[in-house]
């Protein structure tokens, strides 16, 4: 953030107050106007100014925003939440043409050497051995095969692997993939409106599951007793909307 004199961020589900600053319309003024209003302290200085919205699934309608402020120019906006692959259902105008989206996943295995401290000449000396097809000398192996067990071992969920740098070793970690689960449960809970949720957890649950098998065709008959791909068919929909693959 050293980029920018000032940095206002707001998360949604934190302060859900913030859902009013659209009542007026979404001009770029109106909406710093009533920002300012809620917290005096929070300056805006034109071209040093990021405005970061958080947690856009609880609020997504401040998206239309987006293309008025780009119109404008003197702010920067960065908007992140989960699940918006539903959430953009509720929002009045998607400001086409005035942003640009970028899907975030879990980190793959250059992403987590990143984190262990590797740099790109490490990273690239790996790469070189596998594009020439030639075998890695043994320590190289060793070190190497070690990291790739461990990712294997953490997932690339931020938080995990964040748990894992900061304490040096595995402790905790598990607890943390858990919690995991159990927001993405809560996340189904709160979100699925209209849908049978309790279908959408019996798929959920099912992923890893049937994805430890030999055969890893997922198969609907498995999910519950009796269950046919037509009654599971807009569940395993939702899921894919809602970025869980």
């Amino acid at each position: 953030m050293r980029a920018y004199q000032s940095v206002i961020y707001i998360n949604f589900v934190e302060e859900p107050k913030y859902k009013l600053i659209t009542e007026n319309g979404y001009k770029t003024d109106d909406i710093i106007r009533n920002i300012s209003r809620m917290d005096p302290s929070k300056r805006f200085e034109p071209g040093e100014t990021l405005l970061f919205f958080d947690e856009l699934q609880d609020y997504p309608e401040i998206a239309t925003a987006l293309k008025f402020f780009k119109i404008d120019g003197r702010f920067d906006v960065i908007c992140s939440g989960s699940l918006l692959g539903l959430s953009y259902k509720r929002i009045e105008s998607n400001s086409v043409g005035y942003k640009v989206d970028y899907p975030m996943y879990s980190m793959d295995f250059e992403e987590f050497l990143w984190a262990k401290g590797y740099d790109g000449t490490a990273i690239q000396e790996m790469l070189t051995y596998m594009e020439n097809a030639q075998p890695f000398p043994e320590t190289l192996m060793n070190v190497y095969s070690g990291l790739f067990l461990d990712y294997c071992i953490l997932g690339g969920m931020p938080a995990v692997v964040r748990e894992y740098i900061q304490k040096g070793t595995f402790e905790g970690t598990l607890d943390v993939q858990r919690q995991l689960l159990q927001d993405y449960k809560e996340d189904i809970r709160k979100y699925a409106d209209g849908m049978d949720q309790t279908r959408i957890l019996n798929v959920f649950e099912q992923i890893p599951v049937q994805l430890a098998k030999d055969n890893k065709k997922f198969q609907i008959s498995k999910v519950a007793k009796g269950a046919r791909f037509k009654d599971y068919r807009g569940c395993m929909e939702w899921l894919k909307d809602a970025g869980v693959r």
